[in-house]
């Protein structure tokens, strides 16, 4: 028992050197005001598409989501369907994530600000006809949680139908998906 007394004595005496010369550093403040940043709901989201930029077979646009409201957060892998005709019926797999066991950074955007994914399409000459099944869409549907619901992005590309030839992955900031 006193041994464990003066471990606990010489540990306190250390801590409070520590703090005395400034080489650890304690905060008391604290902020009152701040109050948590709610999360972004669906009308105040509008998501569109950036320019294709190419990359050994795969090429990738960064599907944007723009804040056009008050500040709020938002996070996650969005849902991408590419679909075609003016229903939007779907055509080939939804879009593999690469984020697969990575965890989500929560982003806060203030109006006007934006966060973005790249989007991966995947040549499909890259396949077999016969494993690919080719078909043009003329747009993606867009899901990403309780954030985004269902938005159509136009988007001419080409995809396959018996595989998945497109990718998605965690939304970062800016606008370039990267």
């Amino acid at each position: 028992m006193n041994s464990m007394k003066r471990v606990l004595v010489a540990a306190g005496v250390s801590l409070s050197s520590l703090v005395a010369t400034g080489a650890v550093a304690f905060s008391t403040a604290t902020s009152v005001s701040a109050a948590p940043v709610k999360n972004c709901v669906p009308a105040q989201i509008s998501v569109t598409h950036g320019a294709a930029d190419g990359t050994a077979g795969t090429i990738y646009y960064s599907i944007v989501f723009t804040n056009t409201g008050a500040t709020c957060a938002i996070f996650g892998v969005p849902a991408i369907q590419p679909v075609a005709g003016g229903v939007h019926h779907a055509v080939g797999p939804l879009a593999r994530s690469l984020s697969m066991g990575e965890m989500p950074a929560r982003h806060v955007i203030a109006k006007g600000q934006s966060v973005s994914v790249a989007f991966g399409v995947i040549e499909v000459s890259n396949y077999t006809p016969s494993t690919c099944g080719m078909r043009s869409a003329n747009g993606v549907v867009v899901n990403l949680g309780t954030f985004v619901s269902s938005r159509f992005v136009h988007l001419s590309i080409v995809v396959c139908t018996q595989r998945t030839s497109v990718t998605t992955r965690l939304i970062t900031a800016g606008v370039t998906g990267t």
